[in-house]
């Protein structure tokens, strides 16, 4: 049912003492248990008042049992548990979970100044996420957490007994929790939990022993119902001021949580057989129009058949079964790493910062030498530079002789290029009627050029004509299409086919070509 991978171990620490279960693989069957009846003032209003007691009877216990070093879920009861809802401004979950954590450090006014704190998600919408924050004392989550840590057991997490009670109800009955209110009674203690959506939004314990007590009328019922004296059972006085919290808490829900829109449709009673029947008969008299369950454990049938024991350790039960659903709540202390880390990050910047420091110094020494050798090599080129231009100063007022002038005529007009030339030829050899659209010319190295022809046979024939130029070394058509792409162009009726051709020209010949005369190009140039 629950597909548990492994023995899974739950610890509720209760007012009336601690139970431990460990359940079988893949169902909530009981593999061990044990129960520490805790005597009165060892746990008072849900906090630990004898620590020094509490650890002894417990480290005995597990020493006992050999359970030393198990891992366990544990479940406390609801000690000033305080529960927000919440709109953060944002659906990244990280952002939602460092806003979550400012709110909760600096605008969440808190009975106790260093929570511990959780969170789920309610839902989302376009811009923001909504959810509930459940906050408890530190201090108090800790002192539980270390009495079993010192005991010999390992906590993997920590959450409230209603949650995990109403894990164990779902688990055996099938509750969803949409708009329900669990009523949890244990030995001297009643707590209620009021769930909406399947999440808790409200929570509260009641001291029994604080109620109007009737001790005449309880010893006479416990003796007509053949009970001993001492059993769990409440007295009408009890009965009347029970329900009229639980109605007071009803009214809360409906008009303070949810301003009118939602009330609490069923509420399920958990507890010892005596108890629990004698708050189910008084609130039915009391709430006709809600529906009212008791839950018996002992009569769950699925997974596993129940027992006495299951309805004893009910709590423990949905407290081992966390592990099955990851745990909706996680109130388990933990060092805020970050800020264990500051310290550590601080002095390490500051080491970095100190060899930086230091190695910029050396640089700096170092370099010292070298930018003496480079300033003695920057002042030898400037006495080279003056001296180049003082022997320039001189050839320029000797002037040049005719010789001298004629040499530098005949270096001109040796190097002299003329493209004027080559794009002469290349048009002179043009078939009939094409049109020399564009050149490109690399300096003594080729020219690419676009044609617009009549036929495409001229294509080849112009590639012929450029290949027996004096200046090309090898010519090459690059692209030949039907039709041109210029707008500009002007061709009537007459068909014309684009054609691109690269020519290589050939090394030392291009200054040597002169005009030719005449020309019997049928082509022209753009």
């Amino acid at each position: 049912m629950l597909g548990i991978s492994q023995k899974a171990a739950g610890l509720s620490i209760e007012q009336s003492g601690i139970r431990y279960v460990r359940l079988k693989t893949k169902t909530w069957e009981m593999d061990k248990t044990f129960f520490l009846p805790l005597p009165s003032g060892v746990i008072a209003e849900n906090q630990i008042t004898d620590r020094s007691a509490l650890l002894n009877q417990l480290k005995g216990l597990v020493k006992q049992e050999r359970l030393k070093g198990s891992e366990v879920s544990l479940s406390v009861p609801p000690s000033q548990l305080i529960i927000r809802k919440m709109s953060i401004p944002s659906t990244n979950p990280r952002q939602v979970e460092q806003l979550v954590k400012l709110e909760v450090e600096t605008g969440l006014h808190l009975p106790f100044e260093t929570p511990v704190y959780d969170y789920i998600e309610t839902a989302k919408d376009e811009n923001q996420t909504h959810i509930l924050v459940f906050a408890a004392p530190r201090q108090t989550m800790s002192d539980f957490v270390q009495v079993v840590e010192e005991a010999g057991l390992r906590v993997s997490g920590l959450e409230m007994s209603g949650v995990a009670l109403a894990r164990a109800v779902t688990a055996g009955f099938g509750e969803e929790f949409q708009e329900t209110m669990l009523v949890h009674l244990e030995k001297g203690q009643l707590d209620v939990y009021m769930y909406h959506r399947g999440n808790p939004v409200f929570m509260r314990a009641l001291n029994l022993q604080d109620l109007s007590s009737d001790e005449a009328w309880l010893e006479s019922a416990a003796a007509s119902a053949g009970q001993a004296p001492g059993q769990p059972s409440l007295s009408p006085l009890q009965l009347s001021e029970i329900t009229a919290e639980i109605s007071r808490m009803l009214n809360f829900y409906q008009y303070s949580l949810h301003d009118g829109s939602a009330r609490v449709q069923e509420i399920l009673i958990t507890g010892p057989d005596r108890t629990r029947m004698q708050l189910n008969t008084e609130l039915a008299r009391s709430l006709p129009e809600l529906q009212i369950r008791e839950l018996d454990f002992s009569a769950v049938q699925q997974p596993v058949t129940g027992s006495k024991e299951h309805n004893a350790f009910r709590i423990a039960v949905g407290t081992a079964l966390r592990r099955a659903d990851g745990g909706q709540m996680d109130l388990l202390p933990r060092e805020d790493r970050e800020a264990m880390l500051f310290p550590f990050l601080a002095i390490s910047l500051m080491g970095l910062w100190v060899l930086g420091l230091a190695a910029t110094v050396t640089f700096f020494v170092l370099n010292q030498g070298e930018i003496r050798d480079q300033e003695n090599r920057l002042e030898a080129l400037r006495d080279q530079r003056a001296a180049a231009e003082q022997e320039l100063l001189a050839l320029q007022q000797s002037g040049l002789s005719q010789n001298g002038r004629l040499e530098v005529l005949e270096g001109i007009a040796e190097h002299r290029e003329s493209p004027v030339v080559i794009l002469t030829e290349l048009i002179r050899v043009l078939p009939e009627g094409a049109i020399l659209k564009s050149t490109g010319y690399t300096y003594r190295s080729e020219m690419d050029m676009t044609v617009y022809l009549t036929k495409m046979e001229d294509a080849s024939a112009y590639l012929l004509n450029l290949r027996r130029l004096p200046f090309t070394e090898s010519a090459m058509i690059t692209r030949l299409s039907e039709g041109i792409a210029d707008s500009s162009v002007v061709v009537g009726g007459q068909t014309y086919y684009t054609a691109g051709y690269r020519v290589q020209l050939a090394p030392g010949t291009v200054n040597t070509l002169t005009p030719a005369e005449g020309s019997d190009a049928g082509g022209t140039a753009e």
